[in-house]
């Protein structure tokens, strides 16, 4: 029997932990330093699934929707399952965009070509006038790129983990680690040994005493916002200009999120970007100015410097300790990949 610790409860050790858990013969524990799952990164999300039409990273990206659409049924969450309308206003991405299309078709992709005119027949909240200097081009339906609430995603992967054998610690901060054979984990209130350890603790994964990290991770802030819209609660997520409008349940709708490369420490949100976020999705969407701010929040995602995220790899140091972290903007969307590349590397690479 293997055991396997999991340093993380975020949406990356959730997913982890439910796929390790399918494998026969291993004692499985997942340490969560806060109260509650998911209260890092994974709790500010969006819960975007956009790969479709996406270049950097396409391949890691389809493979992870796909897996998605595969265990989706076992999931059996809350979110938007409309699709995603991409709004296009720049040529040039058009362009682009037109001539990737054959080929995610091709794949099996759904993809669904709209005139400015079939937009406004459609979805007559979205403004196909001018923005700013241009005017709205066109727009691609997605309907298999879909989106999940990343907290109820992640405790019912946990719970899916839990119901194989899987335990879960909350208040549980890994106070050091003793890297070798076995590995040694010092908790608050006891040791641990285990052969194999996986670090996804986001932002955290590089704070752990006794372990070097061979990477760097900074953090990125990011802010959203949530408002009532009944107008948009049948829609599709709308997504133009780098802004999401999210629909949600009861009419609740997500506007995210900023990108904020922030020089305070702690990082602090920047309102002023907050407020360019909001202009853009009222200028998607002119019925969002007369609604009012429900409530407004941020998260920090971490980001590898100096390298493509995320970070999926086996310690170059020491034997049985892996690395799946720093998936910045992406932790939802990439969630069962990982999940998937960690399982085959403790498969392929028996201790």
């Amino acid at each position: 029997m293997s055991r396997i610790a999991i340093i993380g409860a975020g949406v990356i050790g959730a997913a982890i932990a439910w796929e390790l858990s399918t494998l026969p013969g291993q004692e499985i524990h997942v340490f969560e330093a806060q109260s509650s799952p998911a209260q890092g990164a994974t709790g500010a999300a969006l819960g975007l699934l956009m790969a479709v039409l996406s270049e950097r990273g396409a391949k890691k990206r389809l493979a992870s929707l796909q897996r998605y659409h595969q265990i989706q049924t076992k999931l059996n969450l809350p979110g938007d399952q409309k699709g995603i309308l991409h709004l296009y206003h720049d040529p040039q991405a058009w362009a682009q965009v037109q001539r990737k299309i054959p080929q995610r078709q091709k794949a099996g992709w759904s993809l669904q070509t709209l005139s400015p005119e079939q937009v406004t027949r459609q979805f007559p909240q979205i403004n196909t006038t001018r923005i700013n200097t241009s005017h709205l081009i066109g727009a691609i339906l997605s309907p298999q790129e879909i989106q999940f609430q990343p907290i109820a995603l992640t405790e019912n992967w946990l719970n899916l983990a839990q119901n194989q054998g899987v335990s879960i610690h909350t208040n549980s901060p890994v106070v050091s680690v003793v890297p070798g054979q076995p590995i040694q984990l010092k908790l608050p209130d006891r040791a641990y040994c285990c052969d194999w350890l996986i670090v996804s603790a986001g932002l955290g994964s590089t704070q752990i005493p006794g372990l070097t990290a061979p990477f760097q991770l900074e953090p990125v802030l990011g802010q959203a916002i949530e408002i009532l819209c009944p107008e948009l609660e049948n829609y599709p997520i709308l997504y133009g200009n780098d802004t999401a409008i999210v629909p949600q349940k009861s009419g609740i709708v997500w506007v995210g999120s900023t990108v904020e490369f922030s020089q305070s420490e702690p990082p602090i949100p920047n309102a002023e970007q907050l407020d360019q976020l909001w202009q853009k999705a009222c200028h998607l969407c002119p019925i969002l100015q007369s609604k009012s701010w429900q409530k407004q929040w941020y998260g920090l995602r971490p980001r590898p410097v100096g390298q493509p995220a995320p970070i999926l790899q086996i310690d170059p140091q020491f034997q049985g300790i892996i690395w799946a972290t720093g998936h910045y903007r992406n932790g939802v969307l990439l969630a069962p990949f990982t999940a998937d590349w960690v399982r085959q590397a403790i498969e392929n690479q028996p201790v």
